[in-house]
């Protein structure tokens, strides 16, 4: 099966990834109030220390008018590197339920440790293979340094089209958990909280009929609340400076370039409706494929009326 992950974090990745958090921690500040809701003064950026992409999935209008509701879901990337006061401001929030997508080696290697009093209950459906081919065809492209911006771009394309055959199962386990109101309040992660769940997020808002505009918005807010743009640009310094030191006879421009490295570290248009494409190529419809997973018309109706005001 080919499997969508985020950011692979070993190896070479793992290095260029843990640079860019040091760089990013020293010059880039994140402002988690210019998506403050006027109207009814939510934020819907979750600051917090050890994450770069949590948020609040409500407020955003549904196809009849409604609206859905806040401090309901959540969506996140890896909660590893929470601090305290991370987990206190979690447990104000009456978190009940975490759904973690990520796949056994990646919660090995950085595990959800609740440091709080109250801690919510963690499902993990992972979606992926640590080995599959998907994934170490990234691992070798990033490891060469000699991808551009359109191999970068077709391989999650690529990945995103296989989501819903491939992530079928874990995605039904997720809805089954979304659909139960008693695990509200909810927070749904992977490790950079930007592929899978960023599917996960546009499933939920599809069932309860949030107009496909919003949703590809809420999508591509990742890259504005987790500063993409200036992450990708540090890999592609990154790597220039690691193949110079090297020896390479690679140079600036023959070396990955952000535009490049974008789609590892942040989100598209195209990556997005690969998914879609996806989807109605396997199954024809949304609204088949809501029903394979378990959420049929009767199951959103009852989400409507519960998730939305």
């Amino acid at each position: 099966p080919v499997p969508v992950y985020d950011f692979k974090t070993t190896s070479f990745s793992d290095m260029i990834f843990k640079k860019t958090l040091i760089l990013l921690a020293c010059g880039l500040s994140l402002h988690a109030n210019f998506l403050l809701a006027e109207q009814t003064g939510h934020k819907r950026v979750i600051s917090l220390q050890g994450t770069q992409n949590t948020r609040d999935i409500g407020g955003y209008e549904t196809a009849d008018g409604r609206q859905v509701g806040w401090s309901v879901i959540f969506r996140s990337d890896r909660l590893s590197r929470l601090m305290k006061k991370d987990f206190q401001r979690l447990e104000d929030m009456e978190l009940r339920t975490i759904i973690d997508l990520r796949t056994p080696d990646e919660v090995k290697n950085s595990p959800t440790v609740w440091k709080g009093e109250n801690s919510p209950q963690i499902f993990n459906y992972p979606i992926g293979q640590d080995d599959g081919q998907w994934f170490k065809d990234q691992d070798r492209m990033l490891s060469s340094g000699r991808f551009n911006a359109e191999d970068s771009l077709n391989h999650f394309v690529e990945g995103y089209r296989s989501m819903p055959k491939h992530g079928l199962d874990s995605y039904r386990s997720l809805m089954a958990v979304v659909l139960d109101e008693s695990n509200w309040p909810l927070l749904i992660h992977c490790t950079a909280g930007k592929d899978r769940t960023g599917i996960a997020i546009a499933l939920i808002l599809e069932a309860v009929g949030v107009g496909r505009e919003t949703i590809m918005e809420d999508y591509l807010l990742t890259n504005k609340v987790a500063r993409t743009q200036e992450q990708a640009d540090i890999l592609a310094k990154e790597q220039y400076l690691r193949t110079r030191s090297a020896g390479s006879r690679v140079g600036r421009s023959r070396a990955p370039s952000a535009e490049a490295y974008f789609p590892v570290v942040g989100v598209t248009p195209e990556m997005l409706n690969g998914f879609y494409d996806g989807v109605n190529q396997e199954y024809g419809s949304m609204d088949q494929y809501l029903t394979e997973l378990g959420v049929d018309q009767a199951a959103r109706d009852v989400l409507l009326s519960t998730l939305t005001e």
